[in-house]
């Protein structure tokens, strides 16, 4: 069985075994089968604990061995001197990939837990298996309704096109929930923690062949062989963008990092150029990792840097020009045509340069649908931003975003702010026409930065460090709106 299909019956398993289930609503063994159970998984769900006859009205196993039938995939529950056992248990099944969320290994830096984890891993791969963790949240996968981790929040998640491997538990968590937050589906989220058989290349590798995946996350504290991701994102980077944010990055930072999931933090500089060399979009934090991943989640790549900005209000335009510098992208020059059309178009009183001053005209659709298509279809732009501070009769402009943009071949992005949800039927009908929207002038700036980035990789002009930064996944269900 290659990579993929093993990931398939890890990511789409028709059967699971929770090995430490509990009766206990305090336990992580009874939050796993419940959140299973909750997400509405299909398949088959497996109890396993000798001391349980039964949980949530099904049958329990006192071993992995007693299960009737195949096992695609284990959750492994139990303290960390036990797990040598059934991982032998589990690879004689023929268990095709286990989630060990059990902690106590090399994360907690002794020569006892290395050699623990060492063990599973020979185990493993004797077998054939993989493990996810240990030391993990787990992992989802929406479309197949499987939230299998102990955080129950990861059944909000809806399905959409963004796939996530994060080192870290609780910030895979933190990234899913902003994610559902933006409006932006999930393909599928692994939390790698300890990385004991299964790491990022791997995930890079099977996200980069899957159909659900358009756009990659990546969270990234230590790695051991650098190189391997390096390889893999290189196939991938050329057909789909690979958004990494790099933590760890002070020398200081190992002694944290290794406690956290038993990696090396490095040298953040060499991280940094090896990952845009290899056609990675680098990032700072993670609002930027957010709005970048939301940007391109719903627009295409831009064909080049030249960037179109349309506001309201005046400061907010000179906030998103700024930025705009800051990033080293650049202002738009319109053609005379496009000035000749925009000065019959907007207010008397306002100016026909870039930025344009949409004043007086944002309540007036038709007027703010042409100055879009005007502006849209100078050969001098690239990419447009609009924004608007919230406001009744500022929604006509909204609307004429959702109509011109549909037609466009050209990037997007949004600011709408949104006091007390005042606007999410706005927001919500523009993300539903894959037009990502943000609160702040700079983060609508930043998304579309991401999208640049991206249109120079896949020009082979390494975008992935080309622009100046600090250092088709519509969901199915929309929420209430996007969070601050």
């Amino acid at each position: 069985m290659n990579l993929v299909e093993q990931l398939d019956h890890i990511f789409s398993p028709r059967s699971i075994a929770v090995v430490g289930a509990s009766a206990n609503p305090e336990k992580v063994g009874f939050m796993c089968v419940g959140n299973l159970l909750e997400a509405g998984f299909g398949g088959r769900v497996y109890p396993v604990n000798p001391g349980l006859a039964q949980l949530f009205g099904l049958k329990a196993y006192p071993s992995v061995s007693a299960i009737p039938g195949e096992v695609d995939l284990a959750m492994v529950v139990i303290p960390a001197e036990l797990t040598i056992a059934t991982i032998e248990e589990c690879v004689a099944k023929g268990v095709k990939g286990t989630i060990l969320i059990s902690g106590g290994f090399r994360e907690v830096g002794t020569e006892v837990g290395a050699d623990l984890q060492a063990q599973l891993r020979d185990i493993a791969e004797g077998g054939g298996m993989k493990i996810i963790g240990p030391n993990t949240l787990g992992l989802i996968n929406p479309r197949a309704r499987l939230n299998a981790s102990f955080q129950y929040t990861l059944s909000l998640s809806q399905a959409g096109n963004v796939a996530i491997a994060a080192q870290s538990g609780g910030t895979t968590a933190y990234l899913v929930h902003a994610l559902t937050n933006h409006n932006v589906g999930i393909s599928k989220t692994i939390g790698l923690g300890n990385r004991c058989n299964l790491d990022f290349d791997e995930l890079v590798t099977y996200f980069g062949q899957d159909s659900d995946t358009e756009v990659i996350v990546l969270y990234v504290e230590g790695l051991e062989q650098p190189r391997r991701l390096i390889k893999a994102a290189r196939q991938v980077t050329g057909r789909k963008p690979i958004v990494v944010y790099k933590a760890g990055r002070g020398e200081e930072m190992d002694r944290a990092t290794l406690s956290h999931t038993g990696a090396l933090a490095g040298k953040y500089e060499l991280y940094k150029t090896a990952f845009r060399q290899a056609g990675m979009i680098m990032v700072d934090d993670m609002t930027e990792l957010i709005d970048t991943a939301k940007a391109l989640a719903f627009q295409p790549a831009a064909g080049g840097d030249r960037v179109a900005i349309l506001s309201v209000q005046a400061g907010p335009a000179i906030i998103m020009a700024d930025k705009c510098h800051e990033l080293g992208l650049r202002l738009a020059r319109f053609s005379p045509a496009t000035k000749r059309r925009l000065k019959q178009l907007v207010s008397p009183l306002n100016p026909v340069d870039n930025p344009v001053d949409l004043a007086w005209k944002s309540d007036e659709f038709d007027a703010c649908c042409e100055m879009l298509k005007v502006v849209l279809d100078d050969d001098g732009v690239d990419a447009a931003t609009v924004a608007a501070v919230f406001y009744g009769s500022n929604m006509e402009l909204m609307r004429a975003v959702v109509d011109v943009a549909k037609d466009s071949e050209k990037p997007i992005t949004v600011c709408l702010d949104s006091p007390r949800g005042s606007a999410y039927a706005e927001i919500n009908a523009l993300e539903g026409s894959r037009i990502p929207t943000y609160p702040l002038p700079e983060r609508a700036i930043t998304g579309l930065a991401g999208l640049i980035r991206y249109g120079k990789i896949l020009k082979g002009g390494g975008g992935g460090g080309g622009i100046r930064t600090h250092g088709s996944g519509i969901p199915e269900q929309r929420f209430s709106g996007p969070s601050p």
